[in-house]
């Protein structure tokens, strides 16, 4: 009996990977003309934050990992999880859009930090559910947690050197 073909092929990835980068292109750009670039370069930030180039090539790539175990779902997912996992990853990229949007558009590090915070839960969530329809594509999506994981600290000192704002009130 043949193999029954499950999904996008490699065309299809290749033009999932060209999408996530001209966005994430689009974005950085957008970041850099709207003058948000010049305002996060004047927060006070922890000393351990990496160069903002170093931070923007990071994220201009992580986004191709979530894209990847999309195709990776909809290509080997488990048979009827493909579209649950397929739209728990597009929500997440989604998300991600979204939150450099506001963050920048807001130019609030609070906000900000809120907003990551809540990606970051369902990033948690969604991971955990996609790798049961694809145990690979669950673990491509650790890079990006991770990463997320990272500007969700960063983000909580930004917000509290530049706010005041504290954990707990001060605890």
């Amino acid at each position: 009996m043949a193999d029954k073909h499950h999904g996008p092929g490699i065309v299809t990835l290749l033009v999932y990977l060209i999408g996530a980068a001209s966005l994430t292109g689009g974005l950085s750009g957008w970041v850099h003309a709207s003058g948000a670039y010049a305002w996060l370069t004047e927060l006070n930030a922890p000393t351990w934050t990496p160069a903002y180039s170093i931070l923007n090539i990071i994220g201009l790539f992580v986004p191709a990992f979530a894209v990847i175990a999309l195709w990776i779902v909809q290509h080997s997912g488990r048979d009827g999880t493909r579209l649950w996992g397929s739209l728990l990853v597009l929500i997440w990229l989604a998300g991600m859009v979204s939150q450099i949007i506001a963050f920048f558009s807001l130019r609030d590090v609070a906000t900000g930090f809120v907003i990551a915070l809540g990606l970051w839960a369902y990033a948690m969530l969604a991971s955990y559910l996609v790798s049961r329809s694809s145990r690979a594509a669950g673990v491509l999506l650790w890079l990006p947690l991770a990463w997320h994981t990272f500007l969700v600290i960063l983000g909580f000192e930004l917000m509290r050197l530049n706010t005041g704002a504290t954990w707990g009130g001060g605890l």
